[in-house]
């Protein structure tokens, strides 16, 4: 169980410049600041470089079987970089920023797998998705606004468990959840605590989302990893990976 932290950490790290009650639709237009390192959208942190070890392994889940892979959130592509090293037929994917998108119609043109970039809130483009779609789906959006800060995540996977083939596997990532969350749990045993953590705030949602405790498969923890200081909404130096697999359909 969550217990108040007695480490030197502030008791509620992570970050917590959201704006409560905003609109996602303003996403689209809003100033944003790409270098190599980082990607800030209005001023809000939504990716930085040193996530890549992460990135490139949490991906492995999600291209673990092939196929046609979705994701979800282009950031400085250092997760759909890693998605194209894998041997996959085809890579969508979905971007709400303008700017970042334009970002992501450069790159694609320089892959070795085919690349369908899809503008819009994903709120919008996964009505147009068919079902039975996808072989790997990887999510990490960031939350428009206060109120979807720890379950922005989950309002996709009841839509992920359509689109997902049967035996087609899902993970996502939202760190601005995690920063937030994990200083909460204090076991000293970092995986029992990353455990606890999966269980009492990822596992119900997921559950109403339609998967089965048998889809949910045990987390991952990957690390180390190395947060700068300067990294407003993480400061841990380990991860979970989640891995959800759509059961495959029985046969008769």
């Amino acid at each position: 169980m969550a217990t108040p932290s007695t480490s030197t950490e502030k008791p509620e790290a992570g970050y917590h410049g959201l704006v409560k009650g905003e609109d996602p639709h303003l996403w689209e237009n809003k100033p944003s600041e790409i270098t190599e390192d980082i990607v800030y959208i209005d001023g809000h942190p939504v990716m930085e470089s040193w996530e890549k070890p992460y990135q490139d392994e949490i991906v492995k889940v999600t291209c673990s079987k092939g196929g046609r892979v979705l994701e979800v959130g282009f950031g400085l592509a250092l997760s759909a970089n890693a998605i194209q090293t894998h041997d996959i037929q085809e890579h969508v994917i979905i971007e709400a920023n303008k700017a970042v998108f334009e970002k992501l119609l450069a790159w694609a043109e320089k892959q070795p797998h085919k690349v369908v970039p899809k503008f819009g809130l994903w709120q919008d483009v996964v009505s147009t998705l068919p079902d039975s779609e996808f072989d790997g789906i990887y999510y990490d959006t960031y939350p428009n606004n206060e109120e979807s800060q720890h379950i922005h995540q989950f309002d996709f996977i009841k839509h992920a468990q359509r689109i997902l083939k049967p035996g087609g596997v899902l993970s996502y990532c939202n760190l601005t959840s995690l920063g937030v969350l994990r200083p909460r749990y204090t076991n000293k045993d970092d995986k029992a605590a990353w455990e606890e953590l999966f269980e009492e705030t990822q596992v119900p949602h997921l559950l109403k989302c339609g998967f089965k405790r048998e889809d949910i498969k045990p987390i991952k923890v990957f690390g180390p990893l190395k947060p700068p200081s300067s990294c407003d909404y993480y400061q841990h130096d380990t991860l979970l990976i989640p891995h959800i697999e759509k059961a495959s359909l029985v046969s008769p």
